[in-house]
Protein backbone atom coordinates (compact mmCIF):
# COMPACT_ATOMS: atom_id res chain seq x y z
CA UNK A 1 0.00 0.00 0.00
CA UNK A 2 1.41 3.40 -1.02
CA UNK A 3 0.65 6.21 1.28
CA UNK A 4 -1.30 9.34 -0.33
CA UNK A 5 -2.53 12.48 0.62
CA UNK A 6 -6.46 11.41 0.92
CA UNK A 7 -4.73 8.70 3.48
CA UNK A 8 -3.43 11.55 5.79
CA UNK A 9 -6.66 14.09 5.76
CA UNK A 10 -8.45 10.72 6.73
CA UNK A 11 -6.39 9.93 9.96
CA UNK A 12 -6.66 13.86 10.93
CA UNK A 13 -10.85 13.95 10.49
CA UNK A 14 -10.65 10.79 12.38
CA UNK A 15 -8.84 12.42 15.10
CA UNK A 16 -10.71 15.60 15.02
CA UNK A 17 -14.34 13.92 15.46
CA UNK A 18 -12.76 11.69 17.93
CA UNK A 19 -15.25 9.03 16.21
CA UNK A 20 -14.77 6.47 13.06
CA UNK A 21 -18.64 7.08 12.56
CA UNK A 22 -18.58 10.47 12.73
CA UNK A 23 -15.27 10.68 10.91
CA UNK A 24 -17.31 8.29 7.71
CA UNK A 25 -20.12 10.99 7.68
CA UNK A 26 -17.68 13.69 7.40
CA UNK A 27 -15.60 11.85 4.86
CA UNK A 28 -18.79 10.41 2.42
CA UNK A 29 -17.35 6.96 3.34
CA UNK A 30 -19.21 3.79 4.85
CA UNK A 31 -17.93 3.55 8.11
CA UNK A 32 -16.65 0.13 7.50
CA UNK A 33 -14.75 0.74 4.70
CA UNK A 34 -12.83 4.01 6.66
CA UNK A 35 -12.41 1.08 8.95
CA UNK A 36 -10.74 -1.11 6.47
CA UNK A 37 -8.50 1.65 5.70
CA UNK A 38 -7.18 2.65 9.00
CA UNK A 39 -6.25 -0.84 9.68
CA UNK A 40 -4.53 -0.91 6.44
CA UNK A 41 -2.28 2.55 7.08
CA UNK A 42 -1.79 0.79 10.88
CA UNK A 43 0.13 -1.78 8.95
CA UNK A 44 1.89 0.22 7.08
CA UNK A 45 3.78 2.62 10.10
CA UNK A 46 3.61 -0.78 12.45
CA UNK A 47 1.10 -0.47 14.99
CA UNK A 48 -2.00 0.72 16.46
CA UNK A 49 -2.82 4.50 15.79
CA UNK A 50 -5.89 4.84 17.50
CA UNK A 51 -7.05 3.06 21.01
CA UNK A 52 -10.85 2.30 19.90
CA UNK A 53 -13.91 1.75 22.36
CA UNK A 54 -17.05 3.02 23.17
CA UNK A 55 -16.03 6.27 24.17
CA UNK A 56 -14.50 6.36 20.34
CA UNK A 57 -11.27 6.45 18.89
CA UNK A 58 -8.06 8.61 20.83
CA UNK A 59 -4.86 8.51 18.98
CA UNK A 60 -2.11 6.12 20.24
CA UNK A 61 1.56 7.84 21.26
CA UNK A 62 2.57 6.55 17.24
CA UNK A 63 -1.30 7.84 15.85
CA UNK A 64 -0.15 11.46 17.73
CA UNK A 65 3.64 11.43 15.92
CA UNK A 66 2.02 10.48 12.95
CA UNK A 67 -0.96 12.98 12.94
CA UNK A 68 1.96 15.79 13.78
CA UNK A 69 3.57 15.23 10.50
CA UNK A 70 0.09 14.46 8.60
CA UNK A 71 -1.11 17.91 9.80
CA UNK A 72 2.25 19.84 9.33
CA UNK A 73 1.89 18.53 5.33
CA UNK A 74 -2.17 18.91 4.89
CA UNK A 75 -1.42 22.82 6.08
CA UNK A 76 1.64 23.23 3.54
CA UNK A 77 -0.25 21.33 0.62
CA UNK A 78 -3.45 23.98 1.70
CA UNK A 79 -1.43 27.03 1.55
CA UNK A 80 -0.04 25.81 -1.29
CA UNK A 81 -3.25 25.32 -3.39
CA UNK A 82 -4.28 28.42 -1.85
CA UNK A 83 -1.56 30.71 -3.32
CA UNK A 84 -2.09 28.55 -7.27
CA UNK A 85 -5.50 30.11 -7.02
CA UNK A 86 -4.37 33.41 -5.94
CA UNK A 87 -2.22 34.26 -8.67
CA UNK A 88 -4.52 32.33 -11.16
CA UNK A 89 -7.25 34.51 -10.31
CA UNK A 90 -7.20 38.29 -11.53
CA UNK A 91 -5.84 40.80 -10.04
CA UNK A 92 -7.87 42.95 -8.08
CA UNK A 93 -6.77 46.99 -7.81
CA UNK A 94 -5.22 48.41 -5.00
CA UNK A 95 -6.72 51.92 -3.26
CA UNK A 96 -3.82 53.37 -2.27
CA UNK A 97 -4.54 55.70 0.93
CA UNK A 98 -2.57 58.03 2.69
CA UNK A 99 -2.84 59.76 6.07
CA UNK A 100 -0.54 61.64 8.34
CA UNK A 101 0.07 60.24 11.95
CA UNK A 102 -1.43 62.85 13.01
CA UNK A 103 -5.23 61.69 11.53
CA UNK A 104 -8.14 61.94 13.85
CA UNK A 105 -10.26 60.24 11.02
CA UNK A 106 -8.53 56.88 10.39
CA UNK A 107 -11.31 54.77 11.76
CA UNK A 108 -14.14 57.45 9.82
CA UNK A 109 -11.78 56.85 6.10
CA UNK A 110 -12.01 53.41 6.56
CA UNK A 111 -15.53 52.97 7.29
CA UNK A 112 -16.03 55.65 4.53
CA UNK A 113 -14.09 52.79 2.07
CA UNK A 114 -16.31 50.25 2.92
CA UNK A 115 -19.27 51.62 2.31
CA UNK A 116 -18.04 53.08 -1.31
CA UNK A 117 -18.95 50.83 -3.78
CA UNK A 118 -15.51 49.09 -5.04
CA UNK A 119 -13.89 46.48 -5.24
CA UNK A 120 -10.63 47.49 -4.57
CA UNK A 121 -7.71 46.53 -2.15
CA UNK A 122 -7.27 48.93 0.40
CA UNK A 123 -3.87 49.92 1.56
CA UNK A 124 -3.11 52.23 4.21
CA UNK A 125 0.39 54.45 3.93
CA UNK A 126 0.77 56.75 7.11
CA UNK A 127 3.65 58.94 6.43
CA UNK A 128 4.61 61.25 9.28
CA UNK A 129 4.34 65.04 7.35
CA UNK A 130 1.90 66.60 5.22
CA UNK A 131 4.93 67.28 2.91
CA UNK A 132 5.98 63.80 2.53
CA UNK A 133 1.80 62.95 2.08
CA UNK A 134 1.36 65.01 -0.67
CA UNK A 135 4.69 64.30 -2.31
CA UNK A 136 3.50 60.76 -2.23
CA UNK A 137 0.09 61.86 -4.16
CA UNK A 138 1.92 64.03 -6.70
CA UNK A 139 4.50 60.87 -7.71
CA UNK A 140 1.62 58.15 -7.97
CA UNK A 141 2.68 56.60 -5.06
CA UNK A 142 -0.76 56.59 -3.16
CA UNK A 143 -4.35 57.82 -4.99
CA UNK A 144 -5.89 59.89 -2.29
CA UNK A 145 -4.84 61.48 0.90
CA UNK A 146 -7.11 62.45 4.08
CA UNK A 147 -5.10 65.60 5.28
CA UNK A 148 -5.99 68.67 7.45
CA UNK A 149 -4.90 72.27 7.03
CA UNK A 150 -5.28 74.73 9.83
CA UNK A 151 -5.39 78.34 8.75
CA UNK A 152 -6.28 81.47 10.67
CA UNK A 153 -7.13 83.46 7.51
CA UNK A 154 -8.94 80.62 6.02
CA UNK A 155 -6.38 80.69 3.39
CA UNK A 156 -6.54 77.56 0.98
CA UNK A 157 -3.72 74.67 1.14
CA UNK A 158 -0.75 75.18 -1.57
CA UNK A 159 -0.85 73.44 -3.92
CA UNK A 160 -0.64 72.84 -8.25
CA UNK A 161 -2.93 72.08 -10.96
CA UNK A 162 -2.65 68.26 -10.53
CA UNK A 163 -3.95 68.10 -7.31
CA UNK A 164 -7.68 68.89 -6.07
CA UNK A 165 -8.75 69.18 -2.36
CA UNK A 166 -12.57 68.41 -1.26
CA UNK A 167 -13.09 69.78 1.75
CA UNK A 168 -15.43 67.50 4.23
CA UNK A 169 -16.08 68.73 7.15
CA UNK A 170 -13.67 71.84 9.87
CA UNK A 171 -13.11 71.26 13.73
CA UNK A 172 -11.93 73.78 15.98
CA UNK A 173 -9.01 74.65 17.21
CA UNK A 174 -8.09 74.49 20.76
CA UNK A 175 -6.29 74.61 23.78
CA UNK A 176 -4.58 71.42 25.39
CA UNK A 177 -3.67 72.13 29.04
CA UNK A 178 -2.90 70.16 32.09
CA UNK A 179 -5.86 69.89 33.97
CA UNK A 180 -4.24 71.45 37.40
CA UNK A 181 -3.07 74.58 36.42
CA UNK A 182 -4.94 77.84 35.97
CA UNK A 183 -5.57 77.94 32.40
CA UNK A 184 -7.60 74.77 32.65
CA UNK A 185 -9.70 76.66 35.65
CA UNK A 186 -9.92 80.33 34.48
CA UNK A 187 -13.52 81.42 33.99
CA UNK A 188 -12.58 82.98 30.33
CA UNK A 189 -8.86 82.45 28.52
CA UNK A 190 -7.54 84.74 26.11
CA UNK A 191 -4.59 84.38 23.87
CA UNK A 192 -3.42 87.17 26.15
CA UNK A 193 -3.51 85.15 29.00
CA UNK A 194 -1.04 82.74 27.39
CA UNK A 195 1.58 85.23 26.62
CA UNK A 196 3.84 83.55 29.62
CA UNK A 197 3.28 79.96 29.16
CA UNK A 198 6.11 77.31 27.71
CA UNK A 199 4.47 75.95 24.49
CA UNK A 200 4.77 73.01 22.39
CA UNK A 201 5.30 72.84 18.92
CA UNK A 202 5.66 69.97 16.43
CA UNK A 203 9.15 69.03 14.95
CA UNK A 204 9.44 68.26 11.37
CA UNK A 205 9.49 70.07 8.47
CA UNK A 206 5.60 71.33 7.96
CA UNK A 207 6.73 74.38 9.42
CA UNK A 208 4.79 74.50 12.41
CA UNK A 209 7.04 76.67 14.63
CA UNK A 210 6.72 79.28 12.20
CA UNK A 211 2.68 79.21 11.61
CA UNK A 212 2.63 79.28 15.78
CA UNK A 213 4.77 82.45 16.10
CA UNK A 214 2.75 83.69 13.33
CA UNK A 215 -0.24 83.17 15.14
CA UNK A 216 0.88 84.53 18.58
CA UNK A 217 2.16 87.72 16.54
CA UNK A 218 -0.80 88.77 15.55
CA UNK A 219 -1.61 88.68 19.89
CA UNK A 220 1.10 90.77 20.31
CA UNK A 221 3.98 88.23 21.52
CA UNK A 222 6.35 85.72 20.86
CA UNK A 223 5.83 82.47 22.15
CA UNK A 224 8.30 80.97 24.48
CA UNK A 225 8.44 77.04 22.40
CA UNK A 226 10.31 74.78 25.24
CA UNK A 227 9.26 72.08 23.58
CA UNK A 228 9.28 70.07 19.54
CA UNK A 229 7.13 67.15 19.66
CA UNK A 230 5.82 65.40 16.62
CA UNK A 231 2.29 64.91 17.10
CA UNK A 232 2.27 61.27 17.68
CA UNK A 233 4.91 61.60 20.76
CA UNK A 234 4.28 62.28 24.16
CA UNK A 235 3.26 65.49 23.85
CA UNK A 236 0.24 64.61 26.65
CA UNK A 237 2.94 63.51 29.05
CA UNK A 238 5.37 66.52 28.53
CA UNK A 239 1.82 68.82 28.94
CA UNK A 240 0.65 67.32 32.70
CA UNK A 241 4.40 67.26 33.73
CA UNK A 242 6.12 70.03 32.55
CA UNK A 243 2.82 72.43 32.63
CA UNK A 244 3.10 73.43 28.92
CA UNK A 245 0.27 74.02 26.52
CA UNK A 246 -0.78 73.15 23.21
CA UNK A 247 -3.05 74.14 20.26
CA UNK A 248 -5.03 70.94 19.43
CA UNK A 249 -7.92 69.64 17.53
CA UNK A 250 -11.21 68.97 19.12
CA UNK A 251 -11.13 65.40 18.61
CA UNK A 252 -8.10 64.56 19.34
CA UNK A 253 -7.35 61.65 22.06
CA UNK A 254 -6.46 63.25 25.22
CA UNK A 255 -4.81 61.61 28.21
CA UNK A 256 -5.99 61.45 32.09
CA UNK A 257 -4.75 64.85 33.29
CA UNK A 258 -4.91 66.85 30.28
CA UNK A 259 -7.95 69.00 29.14
CA UNK A 260 -9.16 70.79 26.51
CA UNK A 261 -9.87 74.88 26.67
CA UNK A 262 -11.54 77.40 24.03
CA UNK A 263 -9.30 80.47 23.90
CA UNK A 264 -12.07 83.15 23.81
CA UNK A 265 -10.15 85.56 21.04
CA UNK A 266 -8.96 82.29 19.12
CA UNK A 267 -10.94 81.85 16.02
CA UNK A 268 -9.30 79.40 14.30
CA UNK A 269 -10.62 76.34 12.71
CA UNK A 270 -8.69 73.06 11.36
CA UNK A 271 -10.22 72.11 7.30
CA UNK A 272 -10.30 68.35 7.22
CA UNK A 273 -9.47 67.64 3.36
CA UNK A 274 -9.60 64.85 0.99
CA UNK A 275 -7.04 65.29 -1.67
CA UNK A 276 -6.34 63.50 -5.26
CA UNK A 277 -5.16 63.92 -8.30
CA UNK A 278 -7.06 65.61 -10.74
CA UNK A 279 -6.34 62.61 -13.65
CA UNK A 280 -6.60 59.81 -10.83
CA UNK A 281 -8.96 56.71 -11.88
CA UNK A 282 -10.41 57.28 -8.13
CA UNK A 283 -11.58 61.19 -8.87
CA UNK A 284 -14.88 60.67 -9.86
CA UNK A 285 -15.35 58.82 -6.68
CA UNK A 286 -14.12 61.57 -4.51
CA UNK A 287 -17.32 63.30 -3.81
CA UNK A 288 -19.13 60.34 -2.48
CA UNK A 289 -16.21 59.39 -0.27
CA UNK A 290 -16.51 63.24 1.16
CA UNK A 291 -20.20 63.08 1.88
CA UNK A 292 -19.64 59.78 3.50
CA UNK A 293 -16.92 61.09 5.57
CA UNK A 294 -19.30 64.43 6.20
CA UNK A 295 -21.66 61.80 7.93
CA UNK A 296 -19.18 60.30 9.95
CA UNK A 297 -18.19 63.61 11.27
CA UNK A 298 -21.42 64.47 12.12
CA UNK A 299 -21.94 61.30 13.98
CA UNK A 300 -18.70 61.87 16.16
CA UNK A 301 -19.62 65.62 16.81
CA UNK A 302 -22.98 64.16 18.04
CA UNK A 303 -20.75 61.29 20.34
CA UNK A 304 -18.48 64.33 21.81
CA UNK A 305 -21.19 66.67 22.69
CA UNK A 306 -23.29 63.85 24.35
Amino acid sequence: MDLQFRHLRQLCVVSETGSLNKAAAALGLPQPALSRQIRRLEQLFGGPLFERDQHGARPTPLGTTVLEHAQTIIRSLDDHAERVRDHRSPCRRVLRVGGTACGVFYEALLGALRKLPSGERVQVVSPHTTRELIDLLREGEIDIALRDHQSADGAPPPGDGSIAHLQWAESPVLLAVAADRPPATADRLTMADLAGAEWISCTGPDACDEGLRRLCARYGFAPRITHDIVVSGPRCQVIRHQGCVALTQAYRPLQPGVVRRRVADLDMRVRHLVAYRRESWIAARVPHLAALLAAAHRDLSRRAEA
